[in-house]
């Protein structure tokens, strides 16, 4: 019994590590938007409705970028769109495809929204969709989230810890001889 308690919380254990990691990942590559971005890949939380009907509230999107060449005129695009010091993520329909030098192209969006490549994160047909998976985390990357669940259970052992190496100084024997 003792074995299979100690396994069992050893894989609590390691599941915990495992998140508390990814997590810290996440957090470390956000970029100016607000969105995590590690290599290629943006992981975009639908939070609302605006990205209806092809995503919906709580999926997590990951988006890969795409070179300039691979977006052509009819694709759909996610994009950053910044209006009065607050920046979104929209998703659009590429109408035009302008190369301006070798590194840089602009697109124009349906509604006649043009936009450079810097504010593309890539095409929505190559991009990855895992449905609630953007409210888990959501609740993970919040402040709060991250407090009770990675910052107090770390407290909370550093503490045990040195209560265990105060007890160990104080009684270093532990009653054996």
């Amino acid at each position: 019994m003792k074995k299979v308690l100690k396994f069992l919380i050893g894989i609590v254990i390691v599941i915990y590590i495992t998140i508390a990691l990814g997590l810290t990942i996440c957090l470390l590559n956000y970029n100016e938007y607000n969105l995590t971005v590690i290599g290629k890949n943006t992981f975009i939380i639908v939070k609302d409705d605006a990205l209806e009907p092809s995503f919906k509230k709580g999926d997590l999107v990951i988006v890969k970028r795409n070179a300039d060449s691979e977006i052509e005129a009819g694709d759909k695009i996610f994009f950053y769109n910044g209006k009065e010091h607050q920046v979104s993520v929209n998703l659009g329909d590429v109408v035009n495809n302008t190369k301006v030098t070798e590194t840089e192209s602009t697109f124009t969006i349906e509604g006649n929204l043009k936009l450079t490549s810097r504010y593309i994160i890539g095409k929505a047909e190559t991009s990855k969709v895992y449905s609630g998976l953007g409210t888990a985390l959501s609740v993970l990357e919040s402040r709060w989230g991250f407090l009770f669940l990675i910052i107090l259970p770390v407290l909370l052992m550093f503490i045990y810890l040195v209560y265990a190496v105060i007890m160990e100084v104080k009684n270093p024997n532990n009653g054996k001889k």
